[in-house]
């Protein structure tokens, strides 16, 4: 049995840690492009988002365990979704720190903190440029589009702030009591229109690529938010930009962008009232851990022959 470890997101000693779990198992180390295509060539496992050039590789594959939550940059190599080899995730871990840092930086806008933390860098006392611009999030509508266990978390955090809540998903597993009404995907047009926070939660796949377009970003309400969690290229950040500029919206924190990093000539870096994190909004010591524990438990699964647990769907993309 060998196992390809072909991602160091959980640690680099991770794979030592196996090895002394599994001593049965041989795990190898490939971390450059060149050493996971060879080292796939007789592996059974791949850990880690093999790339095209891998995946025909191999020759043995059974299974490929993605070691975090979205499985696109995998789906995005044909020959992985017409094969019969499944494909696993590592979901749960992340939803904690995501739901929080969602709330997190909707209250720093909503309290001008990014030009606090800018006029506290130059030492500037000036309250009354904040007279009558702090906004409260209770009583507001907030619209988060994808209510998997993100939208989900995210739905009763809002909650406690007082704020409506609604949603579009297309198939919803559970809604939870906080959310006021759940849409179909046909009616993400309204649910932009009602939003005062709009919340980009959706996994990327074929029908939520740019689906935040131009167009609907314009039937946003003046001063309204947008808040990218999950994803980037759901949102068309040009026009993102273009409509923070021109203050027809009020403020955006995007963790997520279509392309990473941020191109340095996007004009989102330099957009007014926009807080930019480097898809960080996860990465917690218990995102970590959580996740080694998924693989571990799944590894014992596959070599004892049962089923596969977090199983995706490739041709949904989740």
């Amino acid at each position: 049995m060998k196992i390809v470890v072909g991602s160091t997101h959980l640690g680099e000693r991770f794979i030592d840690d196996l090895r002394r779990e599994f001593p049965q198992v041989e795990f190898a180390a490939a971390y450059t492009a060149a050493d996971q295509a060879r080292e796939a060539r007789d592996a059974d496992v791949y850990f880690g988002w093999p790339d095209r050039r891998t995946f025909l590789s191999a020759r043995k594959l059974k299974w490929i365990a993605c070691p975090g939550m979205g499985i696109d940059k995998i789906t995005a190599v044909e020959e992985i979704v017409n094969s019969a080899i499944p494909v696993t995730n590592a979901p749960g871990a992340h939803v904690t720190p995501m739901a929080e840092y969602t709330l997190g930086v909707m209250l720093a806008l909503a309290h001008k903190s990014p030009r606090s933390w800018a006029e506290q860098k130059e030492r500037q006392w000036r309250p009354n440029e904040y007279q009558g611009k702090i906004i409260e999030l209770a009583g507001r509508t907030v619209g988060i589009y994808g209510l998997g266990a993100i939208g989900r978390a995210i739905a009763k955090r809002a909650a406690a702030f007082e704020m409506a809540i609604c949603a579009v998903d297309p198939s919803p597993s559970e809604i939870p009591p906080q959310v006021k009404e759940c849409w179909p995907a046909s009616r993400l047009d309204d649910l932009c229109r009602v939003s005062d926070w709009l919340i980009v939660a959706a996994p990327y796949i074929p029908a939520t690529r740019l689906a935040i377009d131009r167009r609907r970003i314009g039937l946003m309400k003046r001063g309204s938010y947008v808040v990218v969690v999950s994803r980037g290229g759901i949102i068309d950040e040009a026009a993102l930009a273009q409509a923070l500029a021109s203050g027809q919206m009020a403020g955006a924190a995007l963790d997520a962008t279509e392309i990473e990093p941020l191109p340095q000539d996007s004009p989102l870096w330099s957009a007014p009232n926009a807080i930019i994190t480097p898809h960080v909004s996860a990465l917690s010591p218990e995102l970590y851990e959580n996740r080694r524990k998924i693989f571990r438990e799944n590894l014992r699964r596959f070599l004892a022959g049962a089923a596969l647990g977090h199983m995706c769907d490739k041709r949904a993309g989740y």
